[in-house]
């Protein structure tokens, strides 16, 4: 009885997938694009800008916002004691560089910093940064990155425009050591600003699939199922 009732149910499933139609569901892919722009190294202090396309809303939706500073410092320390005794001098080549938003609050800031340390001799009354008193030194440089990631409140990246922003470098060298000490700094800056918008990009919907047609007219093979329900009914009934 059992085998004739499993019969039954595959011969119903047969009249359900004549009328029953495939779709696709859509589907998404999560891509990137990434946009840098950069301020050249010169002479602090400065407020300069960069310009970054926004993101695009037709390609997709987007989920996240990257955005990373990376900054350089470059330059020069002079230094001589000037103290009647040795002093062991540190000084710091130093630049606050920073990205601001678009209403000039603090986006990312950073502090490149590039530090001497040397025992000096007592003035020796020439002041020539140099000698045993004083030293000169040139080339200096390193760099700092900071970077932050954005899941919300982002609406100012978005548009078919381009998005400007502040960037400003101010100079925050120093020495100490002596309580006697001359210094100059010649503090240079420069920056590199990336964003990358991460977004899903929605795959076009598939066209839905047809059942191949059956070579028998759909009536004789309603009839041709029925019949064969009513058989194995009577079947079942004996």
């Amino acid at each position: 009885m059992h085998r004739h009732l499993s019969k039954l149910k595959f011969a119903a499933a047969v009249l359900v997938a004549f009328g029953a139609p495939i779709t696709a569901a859509q589907a998404a892919t999560l891509t990137t694009v990434r946009y840098e722009s950069t301020v050249d190294v010169q002479k602090t202090n400065f407020d300069k800008f960069v310009n970054l396309p926004k993101f695009d809303p037709s390609l997709g939706e987007l989920q996240r916002v990257f955005v990373q500073l990376g900054s350089e410092v470059r330059g020069s320390i002079r230094l001589e004691n000037l103290d009647a005794q040795p002093a062991y001098v540190t000084a710091n080549l130093a630049a606050e560089v920073s990205l601001l938003k678009p209403d000039r609050s603090i986006l990312l800031t950073t502090l490149p910093t590039a530090s001497i340390a040397q025992q000096f001799a007592a003035d020796d009354e020439v002041l020539d940064y140099g000698g045993l008193s004083g030293a000169t030194y040139n080339n200096l440089s390193n760099s700092k990155t900071a970077s932050t990631s954005l899941t919300s409140g982002f609406d100012w990246f978005v548009g078919l425009d381009t998005l400007t922003l502040p960037v400003t470098a101010v100079a925050k060298s120093a020495g100490t050591g002596a309580g006697n000490l001359a210094q100059i700094f010649n503090t240079l800056a420069g920056a590199k600003v990336e964003v990358v918008y991460e977004y899903y990009i929605k795959k076009p919907e598939q066209p839905k699939r047809k059942v191949p047609e059956s070579s028998v007219p759909l009536s004789v093979a309603t009839v041709g199922v029925c019949i064969l329900l009513k058989s194995k009914y009577r079947l079942i009934i004996e």
